[in-house]
This record gives C-alpha cells, sequence and structure tokens, in this order.
C-alpha cells in the first residue's frame, strides 16, 4: 500500500484537491486507487445540502490522479517535477451516487501510451458496485518546460 506521503512525493495535488488517500494496488500499467469520501469535504455543504452527493467531475479528477500516479512513475518521473493535465474525456458514465462514508475504489488502467501522452481507462467502485467510468487521455509536462519551477 501507498499512503498519502508516498503520493504526494509524485503528483502535486495537495488539500482539498487530492482526491486519492491511498494506492493498493500498482504496477507499471495499472493501479487501484482509493478515496475515503469523508462528510467534511469541501463539496458536501453545496452538492447538495442535507444529502451530500460526490461530484462525477471530482470521481474522475480522482481517477486521473491515479492514473498520473501510475504514469508519473512508469516514466521515472517521480520526483514531483512532472504533471499530468488532461487532453480528451470520453465514455463517461455514472450509474450510482457515491455519498460520506463511502470507500471508492479508482480501478485505472493504461490502454495507450506515445511518447509523453498516455491513454487511461478507469472504473470507480463503491461496495463492488461501479459507479463510474471513463477513458481519457493526458500528457505528461515537465513543470521547468512551463516555467513553473
Amino acid at each position: 500500500m501507498i499512503d498519502t506521503k508516498g503520493i504526494e512525493k509524485v503528483i502535486p495535488h495537495r488539500g482539498d484537491m487530492r482526491m486519492i488517500d491511498e494506492i493498493r494496488e500498482f504496477n507499471e500499467t495499472a493501479a487501484v486507487g482509493i478515496h475515503h469520501v469523508r462528510p467534511d469535504e469541501f463539496w458536501c455543504a453545496g452538492h447538495f445540502p442535507g444529502s451530500p452527493v460526490m461530484p462525477g467531475v471530482l470521481q474522475i479528477e480522482a481517477m486521473a490522479q491515479t492514473a498520473c500516479y501510475v504514469a508519473l512513475v512508469a516514466m521515472g518521473a517521480d520526483d514531483g517535477k512532472t504533471l499530468g493535465y488532461f487532453t480528451t474525456m470520453e465514455k463517461i458514465k455514472f450509474f450510482h451516487m457515491v455519498k460520506p462514508g463511502d470507500v471508492l475504489e479508482l480501478h485505472v488502467e493504461v490502454v495507450m501510451k506515445k511518447m509523453r501522452l498516455w491513454k487511461f481507462h478507469g472504473i470507480g467502485m463503491v461496495g463492488g458496485k461501479k459507479v463510474s467510468e471513463a477513458t481519457f487521455t493526458a500528457i505528461m509536462q515537465a513543470r521547468d518546460d512551463l516555467g513553473l519551477v
């Protein structure tokens, strides 16, 4: 298992925008990330008051962060100096609501990689049930190439 410290060594997301709490399974082509959905998360008060439901876009972001971890480690860019940026999102589907108290499992696999461009397929699961699914691509870019160092 990889904990938050191990995750934060690789991906740049911090605070409320780090959407993965641990990685339970990992290799250079796939991973299972975990997000413990808490009642104190920033979106709970407004999405929706009294009956919070995790926004789908945050589920996809959690998949993307899991995917970014896979790509950056596989590239040997696990020093926090490389960022992953969405280039496409497709075939996004939502099947069930995700609520506080749920443990969101993010099953991500590499579909294709070509130089800095990576394509992934992700499935979100809660309690063994598929809650979301997406195919997406991202480009991995060194921070110093962007003038962000």
